[in-house]
């Protein structure tokens, strides 16, 4: 027999596991899920988890599920087949299991323009299977940049922190590479500052992959050492002489 829970949280996922937890039920038991309202998340300014319906039905049993994978290993013990063919079709399926998410990074980079109020053209590539890259183009980009790219970024980790599985990167109109000389150019000045006045430096927040530029600067400054510190969004780099 079947049993609706209705629950409210950010997404699908969420919604799923919290059903879950209610009917003390298994991942295999849920019948079917229906989303009756969306979540909305501006920036963490704003949060308003969605309304689902979920299914469930303690007695539905799992289907028995056979993967080529485990098909492959049990000819391999019957027939000898060669592991170098297991593994390039276990490639395969791996590569074929991953999903495009160009659909769904769209709409949710369309959702948040929305709520800020912006108009700009959206274009996704995907770089690699876990891999995108979202450039923004138009009349607003000035606005979605902010200062010192500081808008761009918080945007970039919203849209990341909305869709799991893959990451991100945001650019506008190659913004990121004048950023990237101007982050070099910051990491050795501070890394100057730090080995004149002997005293520790610390940086503004940044994204881990500015973090990671200004890691690369000062590593190559013998007498330093640099980490990071805090969490994100506001982890940001700590700079000073070694003893």
């Amino acid at each position: 027999m079947s049993n609706v829970i209705e629950v409210k949280a950010m997404n699908r996922e969420q919604a799923i596991s919290r059903a879950l937890r209610i009917a003390e039920a298994l991942p295999e038991n849920v019948v079917k899920v229906v989303e009756k309202q969306k979540s909305r998340s501006f920036f963490g300014f704003f949060e308003k988890e969605g309304i689902y319906e979920i299914e469930i039905n303690k007695e539905k049993k799992a289907k028995e599920k056979t993967s080529i994978s485990e098909n492959l290993e049990k000819k391999t013990e019957e027939k000898k087949v060669p592991v170098e063919k297991v593994e390039k079709v276990q490639k395969f399926e791996e590569k074929k299991s991953s999903p495009d998410k160009t659909k769904e990074i769209e709409e949710k980079a369309k959702i948040l323009l929305e709520y800020i109020g912006l108009n700009l053209r959206i274009e996704i590539k995907k770089i690699n299977d876990k891999n995108y890259l979202v450039e923004l183009f138009g009349e607003d980009n000035g606005i979605i940049i902010g200062k010192k790219g500081k808008t761009l970024n918080s945007f970039e980790y919203l849209l990341n922190s909305m869709i799991k599985d893959c990451r991100i990167e945001v650019d506008v109109e190659g913004f990121k590479e004048k950023r990237n000389i101007t982050l070099r150019e910051l990491g050795k000045k501070m890394a100057e500052k730090a080995l004149k006045t002997g005293k520790v430096v610390r940086l503004n927040p940044m994204p881990p992959r500015e973090r990671k530029i200004i890691h690369e600067v000062i590593n190559k400054y013998p007498q330093l050492d640099t980490f990071s510190e805090g969490r994100d969004p506001k982890r940001y780099i700590v700079i000073k002489k070694k003893r």
